[in-house]
C-alpha cells in the first residue's frame, strides 16, 4: 500500500548519496551569508566586530557546521546501509563512503584545477574560484591568506585542494562507524558498567 523509498529498498546510487553531501556545501552558503550580514550589521545595535574577528568567526561556525552535518549524513548512510545488506537487498559496499565523499567534490576540484592555470581567462577564472570559495565559506581565512601572500606559493595549490579531502575522510569515517553502529557520543556521554550486567527477565 505505502509505496518504499529508493534509499530504504537499496536502489539508492552512489550519486544520490554525494548529492546530499555536496547539499552540505549550499547549506554552509547560507550560514555564511546569515553570520556575515549579522557580524556587518552589528555596528548598528552596538556590537563591533574587527575585520580579522570576522573572518575567523565565519570560518570556525561554517567549519563546525560542515563537519558535523557531513559526519551525520555518512553515519546515518553506514547504518542503513548496513542493515539493507544483513536484509540482501544490496551488497556490502564499505568503502562507499569514501567514494561518495570523493564524487560530491568533482564540481571544487573542476574549480580548483582551474584556478591552478593562470591561462584561463578572467570571467572562467573567476567563477571558479566564487564558486570554490562560497561553496567551501569555512576556508575564507586560507583565502585571504593566499591573497596576502601569508603562505608560499609552494603550498598554493595544496591549499585549494584541501577541500575535497575533507569530506572524503570525514564522510568515510563516518560511513564505517554507521555501519559498524558505533556511536561516539554515547562513548563520552555514558559510562560502561563495571561487571556483568544482570538478566533481569
Amino acid at each position: 500500500m505505502f509505496k518504499r523509498r529508493a534509499e530504504d529498498s537499496g536502489k539508492n546510487n552512489l550519486f544520490q548519496f554525494a548529492f546530499k553531501i555536496f547539499f552540505v556545501h549550499i547549506i554552509n552558503i547560507i550560514v555564511f551569508l546569515i553570520v556575515g550580514m549579522l557580524l556587518v550589521n552589528g555596528k548598528s545595535i552596538g556590537i563591533v566586530v574587527g575585520d580579522e574577528a570576522t573572518v575567523l568567526i565565519i570560518t570556525l561556525i561554517c567549519l563546525a557546521i560542515y563537519l558535523v552535518l557531513s559526519y551525520l549524513e555518512g553515519w546515518r548512510r553506514g547504518e542503513r546501509d548496513h542493515n539493507l545488506v544483513l536484509y540482501g537487498h544490496m551488497k556490502e559496499q564499505k568503502n562507499r563512503g569514501f567514494l561518495a565523499g570523493l564524487v560530491s567534490q568533482i564540481p571544487g576540484l573542476i574549480c580548483a584545477v582551474i584556478l591552478l592555470f593562470p591561462s584561463a581567462s578572467f570571467n572562467v577564472a573567476r567563477l571558479a574560484r566564487y564558486f570554490y570559495i562560497h561553496c567551501n565559506a569555512f576556508l575564507v581565512s586560507v583565502d585571504d591568506m593566499l591573497a596576502a601572500g601569508s603562505i608560499p606559493d609552494i603550498l598554493w595549490s595544496l591549499c585549494y585542494f584541501l577541500p575535497a579531502v575533507i569530506p572524503v575522510v570525514v564522510v568515510g569515517i563516518a560511513y564505517r562507524l554507521g555501519y559498524r553502529s558505533f556511536r561516539i557520543l554515547d562513548k563520552l556521554m555514558w559510562k560502561k558498567p563495571d561487571g556483568k550486567r544482570e538478566n533481569i527477565r
